[in-house]
């Protein structure tokens, strides 16, 4: 996985302090009125191998908006726009989780902001205080202002700081610009102030194209769950159930919600790092109802020797069931109790797992972490467990 040394700690520490990046101080209540959210920079302006950051908790993937308030510390000037204009705008934020062949950027973090106001009025005063703005994201020491590189609607501004980045040896660029009664902002990080402010004018190009022609910033375009299975140093095959598994027959729709492969990837045998769920494993997808725990046939035998593995699958009243597969591959279901009885009871099944081979790779259904971690979902039967190895295929490698 390719990623920019020196910048890991960082990055999370700039994340968490994007709630003023987008000129929103703290978060105050959702937005009413112009729908700022079509006026940010999206997930899709970026090169392949970003994901959105979270800036609130609970968020999931929506954009963050809110309203500027004025806490006791904010500096008196920003104090009265907060006061007298009311503004509220939208923030987004992203990081690189990785760079593909022949991309020519990837800065490991880049925010981006919007905050519309009411008049011209507003946006002169907002205008005024957008360094103040910015110095609350820097512990209230203001950034450096220079001539901006470029011009993007009626006015633009460039910003220099490495207040964000005091342990490391990178850079961060602010590009501010006003379009009508619009102040818009992109921040990007890189490992020199030239890299910045030459990525930061191409992304405010895209940013203010979306200014100028609203379109709505749709779920699906927001959606980073298959982002990581397109990082080229997966070397494994990703076997999973499509974006959407609909299999029908009274079983419920599932929506892939993410994927991940364990630190470090493991393909040639050696163990995952702080995985004793699933030691060996080098890929876990999640659905809305199940997930799919994926090893290489190097790693297989790391999971098979853990006492996890034996857990349903090893009890005494566990029946099993064993099918090809559509696939080329062969699976089995195993069936049982929350527990290992001794005495098995005298009713059907209620806790499943399915284990899958093929192409070369072992796959589990719901894995169980521990004899107490045993899954309950909507797939809790034979059929529920042979719909989901039914529907396993191999995801096509990314054209990059």
């Amino acid at each position: 996985m390719a990623r920019v040394s020196g910048w890991f700690r960082w990055r999370f520490v700039a994340l968490a302090a994007l709630a003023v990046l987008g000129l929103v101080a703290v978060a105050a209540a959702r937005t009413a009125g112009p729908n700022q959210t079509q006026l940010i920079l999206r997930l899709s302006d970026l090169p392949p191998g970003y994901l959105n950051a979270a800036l609130q908790e609970e968020q999931n993937d929506e954009t963050y908006c809110a309203r500027l308030t004025d806490p006791e510390d904010t500096p008196p000037k920003l104090a009265r726009f907060v006061r007298r204009f009311h503004p509220r705008g939208c923030i987004g934020g992203y990081y690189s989780l990785y760079t593909v062949p022949g991309q020519e950027f990837a800065p490991p973090v880049v925010g981006t902001g919007v905050l519309v106001l009411d008049s011209g009025r507003a946006t002169d005063a907002g205008w005024a205080v957008v360094p103040i703005l910015l110095g609350r994201l820097l512990h209230d020491k203001v950034p450096r202002e220079l001539p901006a590189p470029v011009k993007i609607g009626q006015a633009t501004r460039l910003f220099h700081s490495k207040a964000l980045n005091r342990k490391s040896d990178g850079t961060t660029s602010f590009l501010v610009w006003r379009s009508g009664n619009t102040i818009a902002n992109v921040m990007v990080g890189a490992d020199s102030f030239a890299e910045g402010d030459r990525i930061a004018a191409e992304l405010a190009s895209r940013q203010q194209a979306h200014i100028q022609h609203p379109t709505p910033y749709t779920g699906a375009e927001r959606f980073d769950g298959d982002v990581p299975l397109d990082d080229p140093s997966l070397e494994v095959p990703v076997y999973w159930l499509g974006l959407n598994f609909r299999p029908g027959h009274g079983l419920p729709s599932n929506r892939f919600f993410d994927g991940y492969a364990p630190q470090p990837y493991a393909p040639t045998g050696e163990s995952s790092i702080g995985l004793e769920e699933a030691p060996g494993s080098v890929l876990g997808l999640r659905y809305y109802n199940f997930h799919v725990d994926s090893w290489s046939a190097q790693t297989w035998p790391l999971y098979l020797e853990a006492p996890v593995s034996h857990v349903l699958t090893g009890w005494h009243c566990t029946e099993t069931r064993t099918l090809a597969l559509p696939s080329g591959g062969s699976a089995t279901i195993y069936g049982g109790y929350r527990r290992n009885y001794k005495r098995c009871p005298d009713k059907a099944p209620t806790a499943f797992t399915a284990r899958a081979e093929i192409g070369g790779m072992h796959l589990v259904v719901n894995a169980p972490w521990s004899p107490t971690d045993i899954f309950h979902t909507p797939y809790d039967s034979f059929a529920g467990m042979e719909a989901i190895v039914r529907g396993l295929q191999l995801r096509p490698k990314p054209v990059y």
